[in-house]
């Protein structure tokens, strides 16, 4: 009989172990990330144009979007002109000069390496984090 006792209480510190170790399903799913949080992992990168990762990369700092030209990606001051960007609604909107206004919905992957900007569903435009990892995703 007391070694049934022993038994029992063994299994249920067993059983209690095991349910307190378990982390709860909110934990494991990913955040939905707000048009706040898009333009914080923006702004805390310099970005490659795809296809020209070596010679286009747009800075997002300050509601100012920069563009710098480079040569086998080396690249050295932004070219003078700055183009504003801001959230409208859940979209970025960037402002390229007078009526020439858009609004982006904003998607990342790749662990936030890869942005790519959408209007109406189709792609326009897919940068890359420089120095990320960012091509483990896309070969």
């Amino acid at each position: 009989m007391k070694s049934l006792c022993n038994l029992i209480v063994f299994i249920g510190i067993i059983i209690l172990l095991g349910f307190s170790s378990c982390s709860s399903n909110e934990d494991e799913l990913p955040k939905e990330l707000t048009i706040e949080d898009k333009i914080e992992l923006l702004e805390k990168g310099d970005w490659l144009l795809k296809g020209l990762e070596k010679n286009v990369k747009h800075t997002f700092k300050s509601g100012k979007r920069s563009t710098f030209y480079g040569i086998d990606g080396v690249f050295t001051t932004p070219i003078p002109r700055t183009f504003d960007y801001y959230k409208t609604n859940e979209k970025l909107t960037i402002n390229y000069g007078g009526s020439n206004i858009k609004s982006y919905e904003v998607e990342f992957s790749c662990e936030n390496t890869i942005v790519s900007f959408f209007i109406n569903k189709e792609v326009l435009q897919v940068l890359y984090k420089e120095g990320s990892n960012y091509k483990t995703c896309i070969e």
